[in-house]
C-alpha cells in the first residue's frame, strides 16, 4: 500500500475532508490531493505533521506491508528516551536511506535541546543518529553521553585517545577537550529534519 492510499484512508477514517486536513496542516487542499494521488511525495515534516492531525502512529503506516512496497521507514527513538512520554519517532523515505547508504537497524532519533550548535542544529530539530558509526571523524557531529548529560557537539580527534569538542555557537560555547575513555559516543548525526 502506497503512502498516497495510507493518507487517504487515514483522512476518511478521521471523518476529515481535504479541506479540512488542509486548515488542520496550514497546506492546500490541492496539495493534499496530489499528495493522495501519488503525484507528490511529502516532506518529512509534513508527514509527520500529517500523522500527528490524524492521530495514527508511524508503525500503522508500515504494519503488514510488503518492504518493498514501504515508501517510508520508522526510525525509533534513542533507547535512553524511550521512556520519555514526549519521545519522538520519525519516519523518513526508503529513497533518502539508500541514498545516504544508512540500514535503518543502525539509526535511531532524538531531538536537539539547546542552542551550543544554533543556526547548523537549532533547539527542537529531530535528529536521526547512526549508532553504527562510532570512531571519531574530524568535523563530523556525533551524539554522545557525558557523564549522564545527551550532548551533540562536532568533534576533532586529538593525541592520546583525546578529542576536542565543538560547539557551532562557539561564542556562547567555547571548545572543550576530554578523553574518550569520558565520553560514551552513541553515534554519528546523518540527518536532521527542522526549521531554520
Amino acid at each position: 500500500m502506497k503512502f498516497a492510499n495510507q493518507l487517504k484512508t487515514a483522512r476518511l477514517e478521521a471523518g476529515l475532508s481535504q479541506k479540512e486536513l488542509a486548515q488542520k496542516t496550514s497546506i492546500t487542499p490541492s496539495l493534499i490531493s496530489r499528495y493522495e494521488l501519488g503525484k507528490v511525495i511529502p516532506r518529512l515534516e509534513t508527514v509527520n505533521k500529517i500523522m500527528k492531525i490524524l492521530n495514527f502512529k508511524q508503525t500503522e503506516i508500515i504494519s503488514h506491508i510488503n518492504s518493498n512496497n514501504i515508501a517510508f521507514i520508522n526510525i525509533p527513538p534513542l533507547s535512553i528516551e524511550k521512556n520519555i512520554s514526549d519521545a519522538t519517532q520519525l519516519c523518513i523515505l526508503k529513497t533518502d536511506l539508500k541514498v545516504n547508504n544508512l540500514q535503518v537497524d543502525n539509526l535511531v532519533c532524538t531531538t536537539m535541546n539547546g542552542n551550543s550548535m544554533q543556526n547548523l542544529l537549532n533547539d527542537g530539530d529531530k535528529l536521526i543518529i547512526d549508532i553504527s558509526q562510532k570512531k571519531p571523524i574530524d568535523g563530523k557531529i556525533y551524539a554522545f553521553n557525558q557523564g549522564k548529560l545527551l550532548r551533540i557537539k562536532i568533534l576533532q580527534n586529538l593525541p592520546n585517545h583525546r578529542v576536542r569538542m565543538k560547539s557551532y555557537n562557539s561564542y556562547e560555547y567555547p571548545d572543550e577537550i576530554a578523553s574518550l575513555n569520558d565520553i560514551e559516543l552513541i553515534g554519528q548525526i546523518v540527518y536532521r529534519c527542522g526549521c531554520l
